[in-house]
């Protein structure tokens, strides 16, 4: 059995991230945090616990990356300044076509790495090889919602007929077990690039296995003008029209919508999956999740891969999300700072599947502890606006999966850093050259 009991100078606890505690504790065992509060009251209650001390530390729920392709580790770099279109069909798509499974796997683990030092514990991903990064999800002993691309000439599996009854087969086989670290739910790329037999072939099977869908939809305003001349309506409205949205909808982005796809939203068991800094990067626009939480719709936070990003950091991704929605809508109080952790953390892990209270009694021991060793973090007037506008993601020092310490002081407990960095260079370096570029 797991049991530990950690000291802390701040916690940020509360199903809202909304409590403050100073000089506190928390125990867990197993899984679970047992007890949280002041560390005098909590001393009381150890019996045979590990004790852990961070006497400059704020603990804080773990981020879950909410949406990632997360073997584009390999990828990092390897286009920059290029619109959508030009930078998948001349960069991006070339590239994948040369990755092996091995490579996906090596890529997934660099991924991991990224994830837990910068303080995630888990992802919900859309990619191919999802066995590959399964793989690696485990041996790194951390969360991951895997959700396999449908999509026409991937690399795995060739093409969308092939591509689709390899994912069914998948998701049949891997949707059997809830309790792991690691569940599955099908990933149709767009409404774009997956043709209306296929979406309702995969609601049928995300139907009989209680799958979510994982989608990428309004991203682009001109996706949105080619839906309209292609279906006559947005792709959120498209879905819709074929039933897609009577299950557990992820769509990815969101940027562009109307009072109508919001309506839609709203009804419907929908999490956004809001991804800034990507979308900024491509110039593909800023969703208002203002409005979307305003209307009770839900909203998580993912980086996107590291081919659109270049990081899987959080806290930036958290702390650009708060910013945008500020500029967005012209109000400096449209959202505060307990939401935005909120929505980073506790939101993240609703999408997953996986309830959580944040740091509170009975909630999964996922946690996150960031060092206040570094300048940035003083004077400490409001630990938790410091924790949304002052920290890095270099200031992660421990994480906590599932009441497992998986990351010590900056060590990782579970994977070779060097090892993976090592292979991961060569595999880019070779695919590059295959390439040509």
């Amino acid at each position: 059995m797991n049991a530990y009991y950690l000291e802390t100078k701040y916690i940020i606890s509360g199903s809202k991230c909304d409590k403050l505690i100073r000089d506190g504790a928390i125990l867990i065992e197993d899984s679970v945090i047992i007890d949280v509060g002041k560390s005098e009251d909590i001393k009381k209650l150890i019996s045979g616990h590990d004790k852990i001390k961070r006497t400059n530390h704020i603990a804080i729920p773990s981020f879950i990356n909410a949406h990632t392709h997360l073997p584009e580790t390999l990828l990092r770099g390897i286009c920059d300044n290029q619109t959508l279109m030009t930078w998948l069909n001349e960069y991006i798509w070339p590239f994948e076509m040369k990755m092996s499974s091995e490579d996906a796997y090596y890529g997934a683990l660099l991924g991991c790495l990224e994830l837990i030092e910068s303080g995630s514990s888990g992802f919900i991903d859309q990619y191919f090889y999802a066995e590959s990064i399964e793989k690696a999800a485990k041996e790194a002993n951390i969360r991951a919602l895997l959700c396999p691309s449908v999509f026409d000439n991937t690399p795995e599996s060739g093409s969308l007929e092939n591509t689709w009854k390899h994912v069914s087969n998948l998701v049949k086989r891997k949707t059997s077990n809830p309790n792991s670290l690691v569940k599955y739910g099908i990933g149709p790329h767009a409404p774009y690039t997956v043709p209306k037999e296929y979406l309702l072939q995969i609601a049928d099977v995300a139907s009989k296995h209680n799958a979510p869908i994982h989608i990428h939809l309004n991203e682009t305003k001109q996706e949105i003008e080619n839906a309209k001349e292609q279906f006559k309506m947005s792709p959120i409205q498209y879905i819709h029209s074929i039933g897609l949205t009577d299950l557990r909808i992820l769509g990815a982005h969101c940027v562009h919508t109307d009072q109508k796809d919001m309506e839609i939203m709203k009804a419907c068991d929908f999490t956004v999956l809001h991804n800034p800094q990507s979308n900024l990067k491509m110039a593909n626009g800023i969703a208002p999740i203002y409005k979307y939480l305003d209307q009770r719709i839900d909203v998580a936070v993912g980086t996107d891969g590291n081919a659109s990003n270049n990081d899987l950091g959080m806290l930036e991704e958290i702390s650009t999300a708060a910013l945008l929605q500020k500029y967005l809508a012209d109000d400096p109080k449209v959202i505060n700072n307990s939401q935005i952790l909120s929505v980073g953390t506790i939101q993240g892990m609703k999408a997953l599947g996986e309830p959580s209270s944040g740091i509170s009694k009975g909630s999964v021991a996922d946690i996150t502890l960031l060092s206040y060793e570094r300048s940035h973090s003083w004077p400490q007037n409001d630990p938790l606006s410091n924790v949304i506008y002052s920290s890095l993601s270099s200031d992660v020092s421990d994480l906590f999966v599932n009441g497992n310490l998986i990351y010590e002081n900056r060590q990782h407990r579970t994977l070779n850093k060097n090892r993976i960095i090592e292979k991961c260079s060569a595999i880019s370096e070779r695919i590059i050259s295959e390439m040509g570029k």
